[in-house]
């Protein structure tokens, strides 16, 4: 499905559903002139056309302990089996995000840790994994925004 192929109605359940993922059919159904079973429908094929991707709660690190946010750039060692390496490294519980990437390193991940200690024993741990020759770290020393995924037709070009 193509951001083309959503009327107004799926737009509009869209945006509510970013917003609160927990929203009743019948709030949404209110909110877009709907019955709750035509939400509801609306809602199936937008899951089944994998526009939505599932629900979830989001936390708040700091709440749970982890205060320090940090970006690692990684690059495997020449020859490694780069898709047993994902795999190690998305077994890490520290890495909230990996991406692959073009440039210098190959990968980049989201970190969380509890402190610069702890932070500095994952990278220890990082720099010891089969497959890693080397990596760059950057700190966050303040969040301005973390957003969900924007919608296309909302923002402004």
């Amino acid at each position: 499905m193509d951001v083309r192929d959503l009327d107004t109605i799926d737009r509009h359940i869209l945006e509510i559903l970013r917003e609160d993922g927990r929203a009743s059919h019948a709030f949404v159904a209110k909110e877009v002139g709907l019955s709750a079973p035509a939400v509801g429908e609306r809602i199936r094929k937008l899951e089944q056309a994998g526009v939505i991707q599932g629900y979830r709660a989001v936390l708040a690190p700091d709440a749970l302990g982890l205060n320090i946010t940090a970006f690692v750039s990684l690059a495997p060692k020449p020859g490694t089996e780069v898709p047993k390496l994902v795999k190690r490294l998305l077994a890490l519980p520290e890495i909230e995000a990996l991406h692959s990437v073009a440039g210098t390193y190959s990968y980049f991940a989201k970190v969380r840790a509890s402190s610069p200690d702890t932070l500095d024993e994952f990278l220890d741990r990082l720099m010891m994994m089969d497959g890693v020759e080397r990596t760059e770290t950057t700190m966050v020393l303040r969040t301005s925004a973390e957003r969900s995924v924007p919608l296309p037709w909302t923002s402004k070009r």
